[in-house]
């Protein structure tokens, strides 16, 4: 039977062998440096002397060395970089476990572990490389978007939305942590389908919620239309309600931050069950199309804002 030391080799790639110290002058870089890319990725500091690292570990390192000595990666950038890619593979890594974990409910811990070192050698392969390839296409798709925003002076201009299960407290207390899961699960794909689908990025899904951009209007409020639609014929879910805006945006380390970001949260809390409400710069920019109807609503004052002047936005009928 296979014990924790061959479970962490199987999942790492090599054995478990090294120490903070040997891995540091295994890689050729000071110990401190080491140290603070490790804790930048995310990870809990190793005291001295406890064997934690492989000699992957040390191979990454020298990688990072080289990017910042290349003189197109600075040392804080690196630090950045490491923390990004931390963060983002991190929660990747607790998805991938929760779906591989439904495999293994009916066995014991010591089973489980045999069968995923017994299959590491095929499954955990393929899975790298598909995770390679997606961050490709990822990455090549962020770098036009990058490149696209140079043409303004500034932070790009982008519209922002978010859309908001209603009820997501209530419901989650009358339905079990399973159906709950589905829940979220179905909501979350459909929501990331209809924003990639009309050009967007969903930028993260906070809860209840998905926060997401597009380059333009049009595309931004039809995805929060369609997110409604879809759920106003269906009554085995809860509602959404929606709200955009449009502006300037600081995109840092995939997340985006602004005024915008603001105002959209505040028009989703303002929305009713089954409604999209936009700002005023939305409503200017949709008032030439025949595609929709603008109703102005009621100043009203809300945290953050003395009087918000929102807009309900519908499709013409």
């Amino acid at each position: 039977m296979e014990g924790p030391e061959d479970l962490e080799a199987a999942l790492l790639g090599a054995p478990v062998e090294l120490d903070r110290d040997e891995v540091s002058a295994l890689a050729g870089i000071p110990e401190q440096e080491a140290r603070a890319f490790w804790v930048a990725m995310g990870f809990a500091e190793v005291p001295p002397g406890e064997k934690a690292f492989t000699r992957r570990d040390a191979d990454a390192l020298r990688h990072a060395l080289a990017l910042r000595d290349s003189g197109i990666v600075a040392e804080g950038t690196l630090l950045v970089l490491a923390r990004a890619m931390g963060q983002g593979l991190s929660r990747l890594a607790e998805a991938q476990v929760q779906v591989l974990r439904q495999q293994a409910v009916d066995l014991t811990t010591e089973q489980a572990s045999a069968t995923v070192v017994a299959a590491s050698t095929e499954v955990l392969p393929r899975l790298e490389a598909l995770v390679v390839h997606v961050w490709r296409r990822q990455f090549a798709a962020a770098t036009e978007r990058a490149f696209a925003s140079l043409q303004a002076d500034g932070a790009p201009e982008l519209a922002v939305g978010f859309i908001d299960l209603v009820g997501f407290t209530r419901t989650s207390r009358q339905i079990g942590t399973g159906e709950l899961e589905q829940l979220l699960e179905r909501f979350e794909s459909e929501t990331s389908v209809r924003v990639t689908a009309h050009g967007g990025r969903v930028v993260k899904t906070l809860g209840d919620a998905v926060l997401f951009v597009c380059d333009d209007v049009a595309s931004a409020v039809e995805v929060a239309l369609l997110a409604v639609d879809a759920r106003a014929d269906d009554d085995t879910v809860p509602e959404v309600r929606a709200g955009v805006a449009v502006g300037p945006l600081l995109q840092r380390l995939g997340d985006v931050f602004g005024e915008p970001v603001n105002l959209a949260s505040r028009l989703t809390d303002e929305a009713r069950p089954g409604t999209v409400l936009v700002d005023g710069q939305v409503a200017d920019a949709l008032a030439s199309s025949p595609a929709y109807a603008l109703q102005r609503l009621h100043r009203r004052p809300v945290r953050g804002y003395r009087a918000l002047a929102p807009y309900r936005v519908r499709r013409h009928t």
